[in-house]
């Protein structure tokens, strides 16, 4: 996705910019499901494995403010609430 690129002895070396997910490994959602809806959702189990920064809390609001907006057109006697953390979802566990 993105690399650190510089030039030694007149020869450009790249490094690969670690992520935090391997994308040969990432469960895509079937065609029925809500893939933005999962997107935001996996947003915010991303930021809690990261120390707090800039980003992360940016990252936090807009998939958040995404995710109460979808909950506001579920339909009637549906509700989408936030599960209970545990401590396999929380950054310290």
């Amino acid at each position: 996705m993105y690399q650190f690129c510089f030039n030694i002895g007149g020869h450009r070396h790249c490094f690969d910019v670690p992520t935090l997910i391997d994308k040969n490994i990432i469960k895509r959602p079937p065609p029925n499901n809500l893939p933005p809806f999962e997107l935001a959702a996996s947003v915010l189990l991303l930021v809690e494995a990261v120390p707090q920064s800039e980003l992360s809390s940016e990252l936090t609001q807009v998939a958040t403010r995404y995710i109460q907006h979808l909950a506001t057109q579920m339909p009637k006697n549906v509700e989408l609430v936030a599960s209970k953390p545990t401590e396999h979802n929380t950054a310290a566990g």
